[in-house]
């Protein structure tokens, strides 16, 4: 599978549980440790510079950052956990980074958007279902030594 087929179908559409769900996400990335985008979709360009603090924060013991550049917006740190993920918060939406063992899984939701179950139904996006499939990215790849 590429790159851009983990962004597509386990940060925007992914199945949890036995269950389907379209749109889960605004966007999503894997970026390098180094700045270099694996992938992502059109909506976010996240530049090396923002990959650096990125890096920098997650060495903290503690958050000391307040907030932080994604993709050119400036998020509000709601929850940190060291060498693991950062929740973040932006008006009408968030965001989760999670740490593997070489890049960064990024995933953006917008809560005026919606996403669609495999029964059809629409739900907001949310700071759930960004958190899960973020997380479940991450784990599957650290666990592949990524």
């Amino acid at each position: 599978m590429s790159w851009n087929d983990w962004v597509k179908n386990s940060l925007i559409n992914c199945t949890d549980h036995g269950h389907s769900y379209m749109n889960v996400l605004t966007d999503g990335a894997i970026v390098g440790f180094d700045g270099a985008v694996w992938a992502r979709t059109d909506g976010i360009d996240i530049k090396p510079d923002e990959c650096k603090k990125l890096e920098e924060l997650f060495k903290q013991s503690e958050n000391n950052t307040p907030s932080i550049m994604v993709g050119g917006k400036k998020y509000q740190v709601t929850h940190y956990e060291p060498n693991a993920f950062v929740y973040l918060k932006i008006k009408e939406g968030g965001a989760t980074i999670a740490k593997t063992n070489k890049a960064f899984v990024v995933g953006i939701y917008s809560t005026a958007k919606k996403y669609k179950t495999g029964e059809g139904k629409e739900l907001p996006q949310s700071v759930g279902m960004c958190n899960t499939v973020v997380e479940n990215l991450a784990a599957t790849l650290k666990g592949m030594n990524y």
